[in-house]
């Protein structure tokens, strides 16, 4: 078995990894190709030998190697380093029980679908959300969002969110999205704080392309994000595109565990507090 591991510097250094993580591997006879921060390039040849990716770090982790997983259809196994670590099926205390389920082929994934945007003259494929906001805090931006040319929301607000079910757990949850099970293939759209009370989120299906259209602003000017990183300035005038993705990747989840098992665990999510 053939791993390549991503990790956050700023949570792992790397005699931390050498020591605690690639030893009990090597001794494992599960081979580690090769190491690399979450965000890096990657040499072809050892992606593609690799069987999985393994990830130490945060959900943040995860997303920043989304797209360099789903070219080269590997899947992913996150180990959580960080807080909430919602998309990891291990705690950073349970590298033994990592490398016995590799071991004994015990790990299940489940497909994650991901998101095509195209702003300007970039192209950028994401696992949570594509997200329109403003450079400030004051003043508002006029936003018009069309699905295969029909005009759906036209409002003032803050901004929009765009959003996979995957995301609809993270900035879409808490901007007031529901939580969409993962193994469905739709995209959300959610505005920010717009002006208008007949202005809600919407489910879109994945096979319909979506234009963003920034026609003014009050103040200052507006970014577009994928995944929490900013891709792109934008212009009143300008669009962006989106459309769900030809890719998917495979994300691992412990057996026996499931995504209402995580939703529990996580948020505590349909629990009754007394």
């Amino acid at each position: 078995m053939k791993i390549f591991i991503f990790y956050n510097p700023l949570k792992l250094s790397k005699d931390t990894l050498e020591e605690n993580i690639l030893k009990p591997f090597n001794e494992s006879n599960i081979e580690v190709l090769g190491y690399a921060a979450a965000g890096s390039t990657v040499e072809e040849k050892q992606a593609q030998a690799a069987d999985f990716f393994v990830i130490f770090g945060g959900d943040g982790t995860v997303l920043k190697i989304a797209e360099i997983a789903a070219i080269f259809s590997k899947p992913v196994i996150a180990v959580n380093t960080g807080n909430l670590g919602f998309l990891s099926s291990y705690s950073s205390s349970e590298i033994k029980e990592l490398i016995e389920d590799i071991q004994k082929e015990n790990i299940s994934f489940s497909f994650r679908h991901l998101l095509e945007c195209h702003v300007g003259t970039k192209k950028v494929v994401v696992l949570n959300d594509i997200v329109l906001l403003k450079s400030q805090p004051l003043g508002t931006m006029n936003v018009d969002v069309k699905i295969e040319r029909h005009t759906l929301f036209s409002f003032a607000g803050d901004g929009l969110i765009v959003s996979t079910p995957t995301g609809s757990t993270a900035y879409a949850l808490s901007a007031g999205g529901p939580i969409i099970h993962p193994e469905l293939n739709v995209i959300q759209l959610i505005p920010l704080a717009a002006h208008a009370l007949n202005i809600r989120p919407f489910i879109a299906p994945p096979t319909q392309k979506i234009e963003i259209i920034l026609k003014n602003m009050s103040k200052g000017f507006a970014y577009v994000t994928g995944d929490g990183d900013i891709i792109h300035r934008m212009e009143p005038g300008m669009s962006i595109f989106v459309t769900s993705s030809e890719m998917t990747i495979k994300l691992a989840q412990r057996n026996g565990n499931n995504y209402l098992n995580v939703l529990d665990k996580k948020l505590g999510f349909g629990r009754r507090f007394e």
